[in-house]
């Protein structure tokens, strides 16, 4: 029954619950705390919303932290009193005076510090009634897991044992028992959780990337060029790596062969900086082709990449080499038995 204060406040006590509403100031107390009412409906929008911009696993984890720490909050105002018993029927009282549904212990463990507890009728069984049966309470369970934590003073957790619902109830029995398990700890392994998918995403698109662009070099490295009738060109650009110099040598002997070349030449005028692998990779061609019966030349050489190769140790004696591309070309027409001659104009 409500008890009139002032022309503006009203008071009701609900099992010796007070409920202070100043209208003049639009404030609702419940036990002498600053209470919010809001319908079930706009509680499911907000948790709904939560859901749709983080994603069910950021979310679950949201509500869990959340119920965990309100949990904890909910035991500063009792740290004055020590009858565990007294602070749980008081508060089960305040709980169903606010709405939250019906709360009791059906089993408790000091020994273990192990609950059993049934809820009936909670906010968050209620507002996701139409949900399928596919909603599993989180908020809720952590909430009282962090209640008890905060009462007998060590990390708790909970399990849902079973859910059901009738055409008047939602009932939930729920275990709450000492674990390692903690809101901080979810909230750390759900960002490395997430800093790992990020991690592997992003490792996949460097992955894909390198691929098409290996793919690409392979398309357009050292293309087998045919000169004439038996002489070919290969040019060489960049630098090579391992793969590079396999499928090298790979595509050149495939060219010998099916062309019948006689001479090949490796055109160097695109390398800048010769390395001891490149070498060997030069000298692997030039060997493989000798045994398909074909010649090698090298052209291009400029006076920077001849120093470098006479610094290195490979020495070249075997191997006609020419300044230019057109020296090395010239050269092979004539060993073929045919001559350049200028047009008469």
């Amino acid at each position: 029954m409500d008890d009139k204060m002032e022309e503006h406040t009203y008071k009701a006590i609900v099992k010796s619950k007070d409920l202070t509403w100043d209208y003049k100031k639009g404030l609702l107390n419940l036990q002498g705390e600053s209470t919010l009412l809001m319908w079930d409906s706009a509680i499911e929008l907000f948790l709904r919303t939560i859901d749709e911009v983080s994603g069910k696993d950021a979310s679950k984890t949201v509500y869990e932290a959340t119920g965990y720490r309100m949990g904890h909050l909910v035991c500063s105002y009792y740290k004055d009193r020590s009858n565990l018993e007294d602070i749980i029927n008081d508060y089960s009282e305040i709980y169903k005076t606010a709405g939250w549904g019906n709360f009791k212990i059906i089993h408790f463990s000091k020994e273990e510090n192990k609950l059993i507890i049934q809820i009936t009728n909670s906010w968050e069984k209620r507002i996701f009634k139409d949900s399928n049966g596919n909603h599993v309470s989180t908020f809720i369970p952590s909430f009282w897991a962090g209640i008890f934590g905060g009462f007998l003073g060590c990390d708790m957790w909970y399990e849902v044992k079973n859910s059901e619902a009738t055409e008047a109830d939602y009932k939930e029995i729920i275990e709450i028992f000492p674990s390692s398990i903690t809101p901080q700890k979810n909230i750390h392994d759900f960002a490395r959780q997430k800093e790992t998918q990020s991690i592997q995403a992003l490792e996949e698109k460097v992955n894909e990337h390198t691929e098409e662009l290996s793919n690409l070099v392979k398309e357009l490295s050292s293309p087998i060029i045919p000169i004439l009738e038996g002489i070919l060109v290969v040019p060489l650009i960049g630098k090579y790596s391992e793969q590079r110099a396999s499928d090298l040598l790979e595509d050149a002997l495939i060219e010998i062969s099916r062309q019948k070349a006689k001479y090949l030449l490796i055109d160097v005028t695109g390398i800048h900086n010769i390395d001891e692998f490149l070498i060997y990779g030069i000298q692997k061609l030039i060997q493989a082709c000798r045994l398909l019966g074909a010649e090698c030349f090298i052209v291009g050489i400029s006076s920077n990449l001849a120093m470098q190769i006479l610094n290195s140790e490979y020495s070249g004696s075997d191997v006609q080499t020419f300044a230019t591309l057109q020296q090395g070309v010239r050269y092979a027409i004539e060993l073929t038995g045919y001559e350049l001659v200028r047009k008469k104009s």
